[in-house]
């Protein structure tokens, strides 16, 4: 049961987590689109001051854009590698579990495959 509460657990994690990764690139997009539209807005001063705001905010807007798509390309690399990390560290875990254990018979080292051949 506590296993089971814990895999759980664990699991909520892992929908809070994509959760909030999908709001960072939500936030990152409307903070870009936010700063294109600043950039563009019309205001009463210089032209040189005017061209110095809009190559600020389409920096800004640059650097938003730029953000979400790292996050976006490391995230989906750690999704893909997720599922080939869980099998790798479940058989490690499975033989940590049996290793040097006083118990442990040839046969839960070999998967069961003596008994299957002494059942023969």
């Amino acid at each position: 049961m506590k296993s089971k509460a814990r895999a759980d657990r664990w699991n909520e994690e892992v929908q809070l987590v994509k959760e909030e990764m999908r709001r960072v690139l939500a936030f990152l997009e409307w903070k870009a689109v936010w700063w294109t539209k600043e950039g563009s807005r019309s205001l009463d001063v210089r032209p040189d001051i005017v061209d110095g705001i809009r190559a600020y905010a389409a920096k800004q807007a640059y650097i938003s854009r730029a953000l979400a798509y790292s996050f976006k390309m490391r995230w989906e690399s750690a999704f893909e590698t997720q599922g080939q990390d869980y099998e790798q560290g479940h058989r490690q875990d499975e033989d940590d579990l049996t290793d040097g254990c006083e118990y442990t018979t040839d046969a839960d080292k070999n998967g069961g495959a003596e008994l299957d051949a002494d059942e023969d």
